[in-house]
């Protein structure tokens, strides 16, 4: 080959290598063309693999030598000094080949054919061989030779930019999948959805692996494991159960490890590199503390086992991800600690605040019951302290014993409770959260309610001794539910759960009631906050009692006020009466007595007949009242004897049976028969009940309502009162006469108060004072719209002294 010819070569070698298409066309095209200008009929390129290190047929071109390669890529052997296909890469000049070298790995797999091997080698490291191969001895001389050299060194040029160039994108890859990852983790808020970040399909290693991120447990969280990418059930387990074997080796490394199918094998990987080809350990560490580990499986594809050995950059590559794994753990889990911590603050907050408007709902409560459910809704609520459910246990000073009085049950969420009432214009917030309380003591099933009522307890003196302890601690007390279900095995079927809370409510005296409640849902914090509520229960209980005395009090003063202006009233009216008597009374009986005289003498048929008889009514109702007003106001004179109550009943109604009959009103008579005799002035007694009969008598045909129901009952029964210690009679005259309106129900007894539009008022103030006058009682219960009914209570016996007399009705008991 001439000067001009080596010119050309060289010019066109070059401008194939330096071309922008892929490595092995540029190596294909070069072999080609040389083998065009015939340096040899069959050019092949030997290239080391860079992890390895083996000698690897790339490719070949030829031109009609007819020799048979086997198709790349091939893979030969690690580089034999002493083989002469390899020598060129050691001592860096061309070596001739020969058919009298065998070798049993030989990738012809027989006798080589001649040639030349020249190295693709430049200044820094060896890339390969060319070999010029024929089929018979041909020699190459020297010049030849060394231009071959140069065509070598070019090719090694074009192989080693390659080379950088595909490190280059590799590092790109890699920085940025790291900055991938590394956004993707920094909005990530859970271990799971951290971990779904890992897979990049950008970088192989990741396409031919399974993965699995272990979170070692920690005093508030357990053992996590996470798991993703195996390819079955089967690949799962067993890389599982590797991983789990493992767990104790890697807590105290520090450095990433690798373990494939070269490493020394260890009984924990018995079975695993039948379906893998590595395990990838890397421990998390963040500010010196081991959270977990992040391991990797590869499999055993083609292209996963060519990652292997993992070079000093995938490490790098895999600690770097380990890292940013590591932190952002670690933040993840300050975040959780700080949520918590801030739940926890809200809690309290909460707490404090749903307290606060529960101790103002035991202000305003005004009655014991009251405040007892809306202690036991505060508890049980998940706007209280969630401990339901829960009972009060009461003391019965009657009976001396303890009776289950409410239960209560999480009435569910004040804002999502479709039961609860809503906040209107007039429903205030505290209103609201008072009726949402007492919801949870209210509605009861009847297997709940049965079972209360069997839970009565004589004492807790056989109680055990934990339970007696909680008693007398006076305080709230957290106790295991055997202690307490010893008493009565149904109280863990009425409140389940592992622990009971006891709240004991102290009077000023003794032990008056106790709470027992479900706690297994409260926390040691808890204790303090319940402990101020229950004092606040126990001071509002205090409070209650306090204020219906202080009631019960003004209501006897105000009675007693009552009764004295009733009888000032009273003295005046009967100053009055008198004053009527003799100013009225005497001429109005001349008026009378002539009225009626000359009523008789006017003939039927006239006129004046109707003018008279109007004139001698109207008299009479005049007389009547006058007569009313004597009879209220003179002290009558009381003429006590034994009477049959029944008789007088029976005698009274006889009087009324031709007018109810008239006007279809129907009349039953309830009467305890054998009673015995009421010690009274019957004719007072008479004069109340003919009273009452006629009030009744006018309410029903008063009616404009449509009603049908025309009804009067009378009942007699003996009964003792256990105030006053007395045998008595209870009268009670019930009618459907629509009752009396509310605003006037207080003014009934007061003189001349009345509502019809011919009274005189004096009827129902003549009764009080008669049956008061006699040491017994009247009351009215009152149905607006039904009826009422006057109930008379009257002693059998009338003593002058108070001491307790023995009547002839408990004699005969």
């Amino acid at each position: 080959m001439d000067y001009q010819q080596r010119y050309e070569t060289l010019t066109k070698v070059i401008e194939i290598s330096s071309s922008a298409i892929q490595i092995n066309d540029r190596l294909m095209q070069t072999a080609h063309f040389l083998c065009l200008k015939g340096l040899a009929p069959t050019i092949a390129f030997y290239l080391l693999q860079h992890r390895d290190r083996r000698l690897t047929l790339r490719l070949a071109a030829d031109s009609g030598g007819s020799l048979q390669l086997p198709a790349p890529p091939y893979s030969y052997a690690p580089p034999n000094p002493s083989d002469p296909l390899c020598t060129p890469l050691s001592t860096r000049t061309a070596n001739p080949l020969t058919p009298d070298f065998i070798n049993p790995d030989d990738l012809f797999r027989k006798a080589r054919p001649y040639g030349w091997s020249l190295p693709l080698i430049d200044e820094t490291q060896a890339y390969g061989t060319m070999v010029l191969l024929h089929h018979e001895h041909f020699t190459i001389d020297d010049e030849d030779l060394q231009f071959m050299l140069v065509i070598c060194r070019q090719i090694a040029s074009s192989l080693r930019e390659d080379i950088l160039r595909k490190r280059s994108q590799k590092k790109v890859r890699r920085l940025k999948f790291l900055h991938r990852i590394g956004a993707r983790l920094n909005v990530s808020e859970d271990l799971q959805s951290i971990f779904s970040q890992l897979p990049d399909s950008s970088l192989t290693f990741f396409v031919h692996s399974a993965s699995a991120l272990t979170i070692y447990a920690t005093e508030n969280m357990p053992l996590q494991i996470l798991d993703q990418g195996f390819k079955d059930k089967t690949l799962r387990a067993i890389g599982l159960d590797t991983s789990r074997a493992q767990i104790s080796r890697a807590k105290f490394t520090s450095q990433p490890t690798v373990v494939d199918i070269n490493s020394p094998s260890t009984s924990s990987y018995q079975n695993f590199f039948t379906r893998f080809s590595a395990h990838i350990t890397l421990p998390l560490i963040s500010r010196g503390v081991r959270l977990g580990t992040l391991e990797f499986f590869l499999d055993q594809d083609p292209k996963a086992q060519y990652l292997l050995p993992l070079e000093k950059p995938e490490l790098e590559l895999l600690e770097i991800l380990a890292v940013h794994l590591a932190a952002t753990v670690e933040r993840t889990r300050t975040q959780n600690q700080l949520n918590s911590a801030n739940q926890a603050s809200l809690l309290r907050t909460r707490q404090l605040t749903i307290s606060h408007r529960m101790k103002n709902a035991l202000l305003a409560a005004d009655t014991p019951e009251e405040i007892n459910r809306l202690t036991l809704g505060a508890l049980v609520s998940t706007e209280g302290f969630s401990c339901s459910p829960a009972i009060y246990i009461e003391y019965q000073e009657e009976g001396k014993f303890w009776h289950t009085l409410f239960y209560a049950s999480d009435p569910g969420s004040l804002s999502t409770d479709h039961n609860s009432p809503k906040i209107t214009d007039d429903a205030t917030p505290l209103k609201v959260l008072t009726r949402h309380l007492l919801q949870a003591s209210a509605d009861l099933d009847t297997h709940t309610t049965e079972t209360m009522n069997t839970l009565k307890f004589a004492n807790f003196e056989t109680a055990p001794g934990r339970f007696r302890q909680a008693l007398s601690e006076k305080k709230p007390t957290i106790i295991p539910t055997r202690f307490v279900s010893a008493l009565n095995s149904k109280l863990a079927d009425i409140i389940p759960g592992r622990n009971i809370l006891i709240i004991p409510i102290h009077g000023k005296e003794h032990l008056k009631g106790l709470i027992l409640a479900n706690a297994d849902r409260i926390k040691e914090p808890d204790i303090s906050y319940i402990t101020l509520f229950t004092d606040a229960a126990t001071l509002a209980l205090d409070n209650t009692e306090l204020y219906q005395r202080l009631q019960n009090s003004l209501a006897t003063l105000n009675n007693a006020q009552s009764r004295l202006t009733q009888s000032e009233k009273l003295m005046a009216l009967g100053e009055m009466a008198t004053s009527i008597a003799h100013e009225i009374k005497n001429p109005l009986v001349s008026i009378g007595g002539f009225a009626r005289r000359l009523h008789k003498q006017i003939p039927e048929e006239s006129r004046e007949k109707g003018y008279s008889l109007i004139i001698t009514k109207e008299i009479e109702r005049l007389e009547e009242i006058v007569n009313n007003v004597l009879s209220f106001s003179r002290a009558d004179k009381k003429v006590f004897a034994p009477n049959d109550i029944n008789q007088l009943i029976s005698n009274i109604t006889a009087l009324f049976t031709r007018e109810l009959k008239k006007l279809n009103i129907e009349l039953k008579l309830q009467l305890t028969p054998d009673m015995p005799p009421v010690e009274c002035d019957g004719n007072q007694i008479k004069q109340v009940l003919i009273n009452l009969m006629n009030n009744s008598i006018q309410a029903i045909t008063g009616r404009n309502d449509g009603s049908e129901e025309h009804r009067i009952i009378i009942r007699s029964t003996p009964y003792c009162n256990l105030d006053k210690q007395q045998d008595r009679v209870l009268i009670e005259l019930e009618d459907t006469g629509g009752g009396i309106q509310e605003e006037t129900i207080h003014d009934i007894f007061n003189p001349f108060f009345t509502t019809k539009h011919d009274g005189t008022g004096l009827g129902l103030p003549i009764c009080h004072r008669i049956i008061l006058n006699h040491k017994g009682e009247i009351r009215i219960h009152n149905q607006v719209g039904r009826g009422i009914k006057v109930v008379i209570s009257l002693p059998f016996n009338h003593r002058e002294n108070h001491e307790r007399t023995v009547s002839p009705y408990q004699q005969e008991r």
